[in-house]
C-alpha cells in the first residue's frame, strides 16, 4: 500500500456534493473521483495510522476497521445510499463489527465540515456500563486522577447521554460523575478544515491525539462485562 501524502483539496466539494446529491446516478458518475479523492488516500491513512500506532503502543493490541460508502438502509427512515464522510477504528483484535461497536475504541473521522479525532463507543451497553461503574467504585482515586487531566484540558469534548438521575450515592469528584452518569462514552477533539488535513503530517497529529486518551482507553479497555 502507498503511503499517505495528505489528501487534495477536492476531496472537501467531493463530500460536500456527495451530501447534497446523494444518489446513486450520481455516485456512478463520480465513482473514480471516489476512488481517488476518498478511497484510496483513506486507505492508506488507516494502514499507516494502525502500523504506527502497533509499533509504538505494543502494550495494545488492535486491528482495525475502515467504514464502506455504502450505507445499511434495510432499518432506517432514511434511505440515502452512501455516507458522506467516512471512519476507521483501532479495535481489538478479533472482534467482530457487532463485539467492536460494544467496546472502547479509538477512531478517527472525516466529514465535509473537518475531521474528528476521538476515543469512544460506537453502541455502548447497559451491562457495559454498569461494569465501568463498579471498576469506578473499587478504585475512585484513580479514575479521578484520570478524569481530572482529561476536565483540565481544553481539546478534548466528553459527549453522550447522562442519565436523569445520579447512578450513585456516592460523593465523587465532579470530574468523575461528568463519566459516571452516562449512558455512552465519545471523548473528541474536532477540527475544522486546514492545512494538515492535506499534509502527510495528518498522521502524527492524530497519533499525538490517541496518544493523549491512552490512559483512559486503557482503564476502558479492562473493563469487562461479568457473567
Amino acid at each position: 500500500m502507498t503511503d499517505f501524502m495528505g489528501f487534495t483539496p477536492e476531496i472537501i466539494d467531493f463530500l460536500w456534493q456527495l451530501r447534497m446529491n446523494n444518489h446513486k446516478a450520481w455516485m456512478e458518475e463520480n465513482r473514480e473521483r471516489y476512488q481517488t479523492l476518498l478511497k484510496e488516500p483513506f486507505d492508506a491513512l488507516s494502514y499507516q495510522l494502525y502500523t504506527r500506532f502497533t509499533q509504538e503502543h505494543p502494550e495494545f493490541p488492535v486491528d482495525y476497521s475502515v467504514s464502506r460508502i455504502n450505507r445499511d438502509v434495510r432499518f432506517s427512515k432514511d434511505k440515502s445510499p452512501y455516507k458522506p464522510r467516512k471512519w476507521m477504528v483501532l479495535k481489538e483484535p478479533g472482534t467482530t463489527a457487532q463485539q467492536w461497536k460494544e467496546r472502547p475504541v479509538l477512531y478517527f473521522e472525516l466529514m465535509p465540515e473537518g475531521y474528528i479525532c476521538g476515543m469512544g463507543f460506537y453502541d455502548s451497553k447497559p451491562q457495559y456500563m454498569r461494569a465501568l461503574r463498579k471498576r469506578i467504585d473499587a478504585a475512585p482515586q484513580i479514575f479521578a486522577r484520570l478524569a481530572q487531566d482529561m476536565a483540565q484540558q481544553k481539546e478534548f469534548v466528553l459527549y453522550g447521554d447522562k442519565y436523569k438521575r445520579p447512578m450513585s450515592t456516592k460523593e465523587y469528584q465532579p470530574a468523575v460523575m461528568e463519566w459516571y452518569n452516562r449512558k455512552s462514552l465519545d471523548l473528541v477533539a474536532e477540527s475544522s478544515i486546514d492545512d494538515l488535513l492535506f499534509s502527510p503530517d495528518l498522521v502524527s497529529l492524530v497519533l499525538q491525539r490517541w496518544e493523549a486518551m491512552l490512559p483512559l482507553y486503557a482503564f476502558l479497555r479492562k473493563t469487562e462485562i461479568e457473567g
